[in-house]
């Protein structure tokens, strides 16, 4: 055991193991404050960084849970002599090396044998003996296998520790490690639990009091900060933008002129940011637009057209956007930065880096995390756009953005403040002036006329020229002001969505089961996708008795859920008018969606339009993911095409009248016995998650399930209570009908 030396002066903390005198270890308290004071605590704090850890108050007693999880490993025998204590930290913390494990026994025996001496009885004995246990492995593991270094570990504790926290805190200091006590409020309070300072000493120093807001967690997470702080990226470009000063007003013929005709000045590269609000004559207004149009196809120039919004990442660009845990926004913006590349062009890919650079600058000031959102958004529509715009470009003819609608949402204002610091013009068109756009920019030129026309579609022939009722207007006018921005959702107004599987604890199943999406946490909007959080969860053992199992299981079944009892459910014996189809629907492990509508025996086609494409979408995700085991090995992606194109109808309705924002379809299995699912019933469950189902498998016995064929664990297990077998499942219709006929006396009874 390491013996505590008396320190003569702060900075001999920092110094060596083996360059100390008596090569022990320092455990003192520090009750007063001045600058050397400030200075050394912030060094130490840095040093906990490294190797150690710092404590604010008072460490927290252990819960139910840890308390819970010690009895089913250690289970409750105490003896006390240092064999027992040295066998079970052994068992309960193997990475320590033998040396501290019995240091860290001795030390026991010594702390608790003292407490046989005061008087204490076995039972307060093994109290303490369990919870220094289960701080030394849920507080302090992490410098358990530090202990005893050359640089020792570092402890820095603000506050008083009670008695026992004070002796776990001298058992690790002989163990081999240092300990500072920070006393903001004097030495006083200290002293009533060791009087006679035998665990520490008092190092004394002349200064004051600690200053009010003084906290050592602050230090530590400011050190932590200025650690991931990376150096400003700076990022020097070919000419710099020059917006607009060159413009004449008439924004539709000012993107025509070439960049020759805009400047004579090579350091610049002249670009337009506009926006054209209203009309000028509502009678010719589609007419101009359209001539106007195929002046700029004639022009040569690249154009982007975007109607109705710029498009919603997909989840395969999102998902080759790499993303990492940031500290901070600078530490985000330079690695997201490597991730825009344009090897056609390195002065392109430099525009492009510069532009996200203001970008981030000029986002809101959110969290990281939700920056970091962003940035992924922003990153997608570089990625997909800077090809249409500068394939084959020649710096003559500038290319251009076309935005046709009102630019409403953050992210698209942001995208487009980006470009206009790019060699692009950037030029935004919306004739309807009952919806405000949010673009708003120093640099931004806005020509605005007094008319107002209905939106339409951007006119790509002649004969698509047409002009709308004023019903149909009226109704669009509705449509904007009440399901804009405002928390509420027409029926079925996003066509897609990208579920997310919550992780929650087996309570809150229940309590989630019957929320609409909308109400659920990590519920998001963006265009025409929605974020759906939903519920994937095996939950093995019963809780409670096996009635009160049953009634959990009837409250979760309405008329949108889907039940099935027993597995396997579907089995390869089956048949399936696929099976031997499904090789024509796959090239090179993509579904080819042409081939799969065009065949005759197409099984999807009563489903609306927009939920096919998004069905055979997810279809293609379940490949891409390669949750099932074998995927792309011995024809199992084949299997999967097949088994999804041909599920049981009453769940393809469910899927049918599936609205992302509302009421949530549910998938329920039940498996009591020993028989385990076949391949198909883990492709239905995954694919069902993918769709936007909650899915939850109850399965009494704990035995494996629907798992074996995944590659990964994609659902929530909770270990619901003790593993019952042989349970026969009940008929839930007749159990419902009783719960409500109860209901319906209580009721009664209560008039």
């Amino acid at each position: 055991m390491f013996k505590r030396e008396k320190i003569s002066r702060l900075e001999d903390f920092f110094t060596p193991c083996s360059s100390r005198a008596a090569k022990g270890v320092y455990f003192c308290r520090v009750a007063d404050y001045n600058q050397q004071v400030d200075t050394f605590v912030r060094r130490y704090v840095e040093e906990t960084t490294k190797r150690g850890i710092c404590i604010s108050g008072k460490i927290l007693n252990p819960d139910e849970n840890q308390l819970s999880y010690y009895d089913e490993i250690m289970g409750r025998d105490f003896k006390l002599n240092t064999g027992f204590f040295l066998t079970a930290l052994k068992k309960w913390l193997p990475r320590l090396q033998n040396r501290e494990q019995e240091s860290i026994s001795n030390s026991l025996y010594d702390i608790l044998y003292d407490m046989v001496k005061q008087g204490k009885n076995e039972n307060m004995l093994k109290n303490a003996y369990i919870k220094y246990m289960c701080w030394l492995y849920y507080k302090f593991e992490p410098i358990l296998h530090q202990l005893g270094n050359d640089n020792l570990p570092k402890i820095a504790y603000e506050g008083y520790p009670n008695e026992n926290q004070l002796k776990l805190l001298f058992i690790l200091s002989q163990a081999g490690c240092d300990i500072l006590l920070l006393e903001y409020e004097g030495d006083s309070k200290y002293l009533q639990v060791d009087s006679a300072s035998r665990f520490s000493e008092l190092f004394s120093i002349n200064g004051s009091g600690f200053p009010v807001d003084y906290a050592i967690l602050e230090i530590r997470k400011s050190i932590i900060e200025k650690r991931f702080q990376p150096e400003a990226v700076v990022i020097s470009t070919e000419r710099q933008i020059n917006t607009n000063t060159w413009i004449t007003g008439n924004l539709f013929e000012d993107v025509i002129v070439e960049q020759s005709k805009r400047g004579n000045d090579s350091t610049f590269y002249y670009n337009v940011f506009g926006g054209i609000y209203g009309v000028e004559d509502k009678v010719s207004y589609f007419s101009e637009l359209f001539k106007w149009k195929v002046k700029l196809e004639n022009s040569g120039k690249n154009f982007v057209l975007i109607e109705q919004g710029i498009p919603a990442p997909s989840y395969e660009e999102i998902q080759k956007v790499k993303r990492n845990t940031y500290q901070n926004l600078q530490q985000m913006e330079a690695d997201m930065l490597n991730q825009i590349r344009y090897p056609k062009d390195k002065q392109i890919e430099l525009y492009g880096k510069a532009a996200f650079s203001y970008g981030i600058k000029e986002g809101e000031k959110v969290s990281v995390q939700k920056a970091t959102n962003q940035a992924v958004v922003l990153i997608c529509w570089l990625i997909r756009y800077l090809p249409e715009l500068f394939s084959g470009w020649s710096k003559e003819k500038t290319p251009i953005f076309v935005y046709y609608g009102a630019c409403t949402t953050g992210n698209e204002n942001l995208f487009l403040k980006m470009l206009a610091k790019m060699p692009v013009d950037v030029l935004i068109i919306n004739p309807d002036l009952t919806v405000d756009s949010k673009v708003e920019d120093v640099l931004f030129f806005q020509k605005k006329y007094s008319d107002s026309l209905e939106m339409g579609e951007f006119p790509a022939s002649m004969e698509d020229l047409r002009l709308g009722t004023a019903a149909y207007r009226a109704e669009q006018e509705l449509n904007t002001i009440l399901y804009q921005d405002t928390g509420l959702y027409r029926n079925r107004q996003f066509k897609k969505a990208v579920p997310v599987t919550l992780q929650t604890t087996f309570e809150e199943i229940q309590i989630l089961w019957d929320e609409d999406a909308v109400f659920r946490p990590n519920f998001e909007t963006l265009n025409d996708s929605v974020i759906v959080p939903v519920v994937f969860a095996k939950v093995s053992g019963v809780q409670g008795t096996v009635d009160e199992y049953w009634d959990y299981i009837t409250k979760l079944i309405d008329d949108n859920t889907y039940v099935i009892k027993g597995l396997p459910w579907i089995t390869s014996q089956q048949p399936n008018p696929f099976k031997e189809k499904a090789y024509l629907f796959l090239n090179n492990g993509r579904a080819d969606i042409k081939k799969i509508k065009e065949h005759p025996a197409y099984p999807l086609s009563f489903i609306r339009e927009e939920m096919q494409d998004y069905m055979l979408d997810k279809l293609q995700q379940l490949i891409d993911k390669k949750w099932i085991t074998g995927t792309g090995v011995n024809g199992v992606e084949n299997t999967i095409v097949a088994t999804v194109l041909n599920l049981d109808k009453e769940i393809l309705r469910l899927i049918q009248k599936y609205d992302f924002t509302k009421a949530i379809p549910k998938l329920i299995i039940i498996s009591t016995k020993e028989e385990i699912c076949s391949l198909e019933d883990s492709i239905i469950a995954a694919y069902l998650n993918l769709i936007g189902f909650d899915v939850a498998i109850f399965v009494p016995t704990g035995y494996i399930s629907i798992e074996k064929y995944y590659t990964e664990t994609i659902f929530v297990e909770h270990q619901a209570g003790e593993y019952i077998y042989d349970l026969s499942i009940p008929d839930f219709n007749r159990l419902k009908r009783k719960r409500e006929g109860i209901a319906n006396k209580l009721f009664r009874r209560g008039r």
